[in-house]
């Protein structure tokens, strides 16, 4: 089993190979644990899925405070 920690836009993420061709990923932004898996074949293509995701929460996060003022 291959285990990846790495760091995308200062967000920890964990990516897990579980079985041939299945990954395990999971990180946390702003409290919320947000895990899943993903089918790829190779490990970088997993890792650029899991940095998209980041990428999209963290705008989802940037919308939902400037939808709410403080």
């Amino acid at each position: 089993m291959k285990k990846l920690i790495d760091r995308h836009r200062d967000i920890q993420y964990t990516l897990t190979n579980i079985e041939p061709d299945l990954w395990s990923w999971s990180f946390e932004i702003d409290g919320k644990i947000r895990q899943g898996t993903t089918r790829v074949r190779l490990g970088l293509l997993a890792q650029r899925r899991v940095c998209t995701l980041i990428d999209r929460e963290l705008k989802s996060a940037e919308r939902d405070k400037l939808k709410k003022p403080d």
